[in-house]
C-alpha cells in the first residue's frame, strides 16, 4: 500500500486478499528540487567539456529556458566574454576565475561540467540445426551506450560551488538474424535517449517538477458510493471526493451490516483524498482511523508517505516563494 513517492506500480495491497477491489489513480504532484535555487534568477551555461558536450550544452540551455525558472544568458555572448577573458570551461572550477567571469555577465549562477558518451558493440554467432537437420548460423548483435555527465553550478559573485551532480544513463538494443547479418544498432537514437534522461534528472535537481504518483483506492460492491468518490479523484476534484467518502462513512457507520474492515476501506479512501489535496494533518488522522478498523500494517505505514509529502510541500513552498503551494492541481 505504499503508493506515494513512486512512479512505478506499487505492490499488491494486503487487504486485496479480503476480496476488495482497488482502482489505481495517477496523481500529479509537484516535487521540490534537490537544490534550492530560489536566490538565483539568472543563469548561464558556461561550457561543458568531453564527448558530446556541445549537444548537451545546447539541450541544457533550451531546457532551462523552457522551465521558465531562470533568465538564461545567451551562450554565444557568454562564450565571447570567456574568449575575451581567455577562460576555458575547465577554468570555471577555479572560484576566482568564475567570479571574474561573473563580473562581466548578467547571470548570477553558472553551469559547467563534463560529458562522456561511450558506445560499445558485441557480436556473437552460434550454429544450430533445425528439425530437418539443416545447419544454420544465428548471428546476434548487441549495442549499448553509456552517457555520464557531471554538472556543477557556481555562484558567480563568490565563485562558490552550490551544486555538484554526476548522473549516468545506459541504453541497450540488440538484433538477431539467421544466416545473415543483423540490422545495425541505432547508436544515435540510444545516445539521444540516454542524454535526454540525464538532462531531465539534472533539471529535476534544480527545478521543481511534476511527477505522477500511484494512489490505490478501494472499491466494494457493499459500498458503491466509493466508486463515485474514486471517479472524482480520477478527475482531480478532491473536494467532491472528500465529500463523497465522508458521506459514505456516515452512512456506513449507521448500517449494522457494514463491518469494521469494510468501513476501514472508506476511511482509507478519505485519507488519500486528504493526502493528495495537501491536507496532511487530516490525512494522518484519517489513515490512523483506517488502521484501527482494519489492523492492516500497510495502512499505518502510509503515514510515512504522508509525512514525506508534507515535508516536501514545505520545501516546495520555499522554492516557489509561496507558502500555500504544496502541489500542482489539475
Amino acid at each position: 500500500m505504499r503508493n506515494a513517492l513512486k512512479r512505478v506500480v506499487v505492490p499488491a495491497l494486503t487487504l486485496a486478499a479480503l476480496g476488495c477491489g482497488t482502482v489505481r489513480v495517477a496523481v500529479p504532484v509537484m516535487r521540490p528540487a534537490e537544490f534550492n535555487m530560489t536566490a538565483y534568477h539568472s543563469i548561464a551555461v558556461g561550457g561543458l567539456s568531453g564527448q558530446g558536450h556541445d549537444v548537451m550544452a545546447t539541450a541544457l540551455e533550451e531546457a532551462l529556458v523552457k522551465s521558465e525558472r531562470f533568465k538564461v544568458v545567451d551562450r554565444e555572448h557568454l562564450n565571447a566574454v570567456m574568449r575575451e577573458l581567455q577562460l576555458s570551461a575547465s577554468d570555471l572550477s577555479d572560484p576566482n576565475k568564475a567570479s571574474k567571469l561573473g563580473q562581466q555577465i548578467t547571470a548570477n549562477a553558472l553551469i559547467f561540467g563534463n560529458v562522456d558518451e561511450r558506445y560499445h558493440e558485441e557480436r556473437k554467432s552460434e550454429s544450430y540445426q533445425d528439425k530437418n537437420k539443416v545447419t544454420h548460423r544465428l548471428n546476434h548483435l548487441n549495442g549499448h551506450v553509456v552517457v555520464t555527465a557531471t554538472f556543477k553550478v557556481t555562484d558567480v559573485s563568490t565563485g562558490a560551488l552550490i551544486v555538484a551532480k554526476t548522473l549516468e544513463e545506459r541504453r541497450d538494443d540488440s538484433h538477431d538474424a539467421v544466416d545473415s547479418q543483423p540490422n545495425g544498432i541505432d547508436r544515435e537514437g540510444l545516445t539521444k535517449e540516454a542524454r535526454r534522461t540525464v538532462l531531465k534528472k539534472f533539471l529535476a535537481s534544480i527545478v521543481p517538477h511534476k511527477e505522477y504518483l500511484d494512489a490505490a483506492f478501494f472499491t466494494d460492491s457493499d459500498l458503491p458510493q466509493l466508486e463515485t468518490g474514486v471517479g472524482y479523484a480520477q478527475h482531480g476534484d478532491w473536494k467532491k471526493a472528500q465529500d463523497t467518502f465522508s458521506n459514505t462513512i456516515t452512512d456506513a457507520e449507521r448500517n449494522p451490516k457494514i463491518n469494521s474492515k469494510l468501513l476501514g476501506k472508506a476511511y482509507w479512501d478519505l485519507a488519500l483524498a486528504y493526502e493528495y489535496s495537501g491536507d496532511y494533518d487530516k490525512a494522518l488522522t484519517t489513515v490512523d482511523k483506517a488502521y484501527q478498523l482494519t489492523q492492516d500494517g500497510d495502512m499505518l505505514a502510509e503515514q510515512d508517505n504522508i509525512k514525506r509529502l508534507q515535508a516536501e510541500s514545505k520545501r516546495l513552498a520555499e522554492q516557489s516563494g509561496n507558502a500555500e503551494v504544496a502541489r500542482e492541481k489539475n
